[in-house]
């Protein structure tokens, strides 16, 4: 089974992995602030009343509270000062850090100590909720590490501020100057076990398990009562598969550093992993008793329902998370993604718009309400005329135009452009979207997923076909990526071939009750697709009012069930007949792409009918607009980019394994 890890809900959630790190460990990759330097003189941690000993071992709330009860005794002691700072940074007190290091930075600017702490917050800040520091990451990370340097600046020989800055180094994607900081710290103290730590950090992240493993261990033999070598190297275990030696190192960690969440919720991961659901969602649980704003165990929990097919549960678990922290867009745009998957489209549509507020950049959101949008649109034939329809559309145009114009490189954003172009009866833009997203190789199989939602939207259902059938293919026999193909298959809308994923998913991993219950869910929409064919055959044998009735039916039929070529032709010709020529247009488009064996001039009367029924709908709008458009109704200047547009790859969302049992 797979391991449902902190770096798996990294990829579904669309966050950094390093930005991941911060946010699940309190102590963000420098796991102790380990001796608090003063005019070069280490002070000792034998004893162990010591506030130094509890900040050294990653005591820190132990650590907090002693430094606190120094500067109650002498407000005026600096260094007591500068270590409560360093303990609340890794506390993520991230306020109160800031405000204890300034004050001693007011009084004595070259403080090391201080210096280091502020480092440390700017850097936590990356990893906070509050989307206006995740905004700033790359700012953020520079001001950490300019604070850092400051320290190291301050004094050369401090080996826990050369740790800390390789720390933000490694943060920042510059391993080789992170590995040469650590090196200095190792330097200056062989047995600094906290660089030792961060050194198999580096190693684990790079896939060298086993010398993870022996770092972790050294540093563990050089100081036993650091939780986060244990925890670690339980990380370590786990992704090597070994989970009765994982639970075992975070057994200890737990012990010694009692309620942490993060070690319950990778205690969590390891039951996952010995297909012990029940003890992993137990564990998740105590991870938020804990720590009620610790995000990544309530998609932990989601993830579980989600694979068992418990769609509604698997929002409940998110619903509960955004309650707890309403910054929680990731989690908000994965509620709206279930909500697509479960029928709800009205849903999905209000989580996203609930997203885009908090960021309007956020490319998920975006791609999100342009999917939602296209569902409702597809199963209501009056929706152009519903109330707020239109304002729906405008802010969606405008949303994707501002973010294509930070990032023009971004495939999500054109599959989203395409489709509201599309909705909005705008073919010239639609057009130059779909040959945007697949006049390139894809890099890898998002990419291709991507291509092939573009064809599904404008109903090319060959094409489609091709991509889809590619990626099973490539996926067989691996039930996770046959069940991502399955959902967007059946987000948008293409239930027969979501049905075939579903059905190989289940070939894969016989008893998957995700793709069980998936294909439970095409069938029963399959049979009410029937009833509303039936239906709006019947409708269609009478007079006026009885065929424009019966366009709600065929498009419910249709949207149950999108490949019936014989609805889509009447459909066709019903919104011909009541002069809905851009919606004409769309179904006599995809009565083209479900039958590919038309004779040679059917189709090209066809494709002429189109073409006159899209002139008819752009006079129609410039009538009611009373202005002039530009050429293909494009209402924002912007214009698609040349193919070449580069980015990085977009990235498959994950789910968690089925559950078994």
């Amino acid at each position: 089974m797979r391991i449902q890890s902190s770096r798996a809900w990294a990829i579904a959630c669309g966050v950094s992995l390093l930005t991941l790190t911060a946010l699940v460990t309190p102590n963000l990759g420098a796991e102790a602030a380990s001796r608090v330097y003063k005019a070069g003189t280490s002070y000792s941690y034998n004893n162990p009343q010591n506030a130094d000993a509890y900040l050294q071992t990653g005591a820190y709330q132990a650590a907090e509270a002693r430094y606190t009860k120094l500067l109650q005794a002498n407000p005026k002691n600096i260094a007591a000062r500068a270590a409560l700072s360093n303990a609340q940074a890794e506390l993520f007190k991230l306020g109160a850090a800031e405000k204890n290091a300034n004050m001693v930075l007011a009084k004595s600017p070259n403080n090391a100590t201080a210096r280091t702490a502020l480092g440390i917050v700017y850097r936590n800040q990356t990893a906070s909720l509050d989307m206006t520091y995740r905004g700033q990451r790359d700012e953020l990370l520079a001001k950490s590490a300019s604070e850092l340097q400051k320290a190291v600046a301050a004094n050369p020989r401090s080996p826990e501020a050369h740790n800390q800055l390789g720390v933000t180094y490694r943060f920042m994607g510059r391993n080789a100057e992170a590995q040469s900081e650590f090196q200095k710290a190792l330097e200056l103290d062989p047995r600094f076990a906290e660089a030792i730590l961060n050194e198999g950090i580096m190693r684990l992240s790079s896939g060298d398990v086993n010398g993870a493993k022996q770092q972790f261990q050294r540093a563990i033999k050089l100081n036993s009562k650091n939780y986060m070598a244990h925890y670690r190297l339980g990380e370590a275990y786990l992704q090597s598969g070994d989970t009765h030696q994982a639970l075992k190192s975070l057994n200890t960690a737990l012990s010694l550093n009692q309620g942490n969440a993060s070690v319950m919720s990778k205690m969590a991961d390891a039951y996952q992993a010995q297909g012990n659901t029940s003890a992993a969602i137990a564990n998740y649980r105590k991870a938020i008793q804990a720590n009620p704003a610790f995000m990544p165990a309530y998609v932990a929990i989601s993830d579980i329902f989600d694979s068992r097919g418990d769609g509604e549960l698997a929002m409940s678990e998110l619903r509960s998370a955004i309650n707890v922290n309403p910054n929680f867009s990731a989690g908000r745009n994965r509620l709206g993604r279930l909500a697509l998957t479960v029928d709800k489209p009205d849903q999905a549509l209000q989580y996203y718009k609930e997203s885009l507020k908090q960021n309007p950049q956020d490319a998920d959101a975006i791609n999100g309400i342009s999917q939602a949008l296209t569902v409702i649109a597809q199963k209501q034939a009056n929706w152009s005329q519903t109330m707020g329809a239109d304002s729906d559309l405008l802010n969606a145009e405008q949303s994707i135009q501002e973010a294509l114009r930070m990032n023009p490189g971004d495939l999500r954003l054109h599959l989203a452009n395409l489709r509201i172009s599309q909705l909005a009866g705008k073919p010239a833009m639609t057009e130059a979207e779909l040959n945007t997203l697949v006049s390139r190789s894809p890099r890898n199989d998002a990419e291709a997923m991507a291509q092939g939602e573009a064809y599904l939207s404008l109903g090319r259902y060959q094409e489609a076909d091709q991509v889809f059938n590619g990626l099973m293919q490539r996926a067989s026999g691996n039930s996770d990526q046959l069940l991502i193909i399955g959902d967007t298959l059946k987000v948008n809308g293409d239930l027969p071939r979501a049905k075939d994923a579903y059905r190989a998913a289940l070939a894969a991993e016989p008893g998957n009750l995700k793709a069980q219950r998936g294909i439970d869910r095409i069938e029963k929409a399959e049979a009410e697709s029937q009833k509303a064919l039936r239906t709006a055959k019947a409708l269609n044998t009478w007079r006026r009012t009885g065929k424009e009735s019966s366009i709600d039916f065929y498009e419910d039929t249709l949207s149950q069930n999108p490949r019936q070529p014989e609805a889509r032709l009447e459909l066709a010709k019903l919104y011909e007949k009541t002069k809905e020529y851009n919606l004409a247009a769309r179904s006599y488009q995809f009565y083209l792409g479900l039958s590919p064996d038309l004779p040679v001039k059917e189709r090209e009367g066809y494709l002429k009918k189109i073409a006159k029924l899209q002139e008819k709908a752009q006079e129609m709008a410039l009538k009611q607009s009373g202005s002039p458009q530009p050429q293909g109704g494009a209402s924002m200047p912007y214009s698609a980019p040349a193919t070449n547009t580069q980015a990085a790859p977009l990235q498959l969302n994950t789910p968690a394994k089925t559950a078994q049992y």
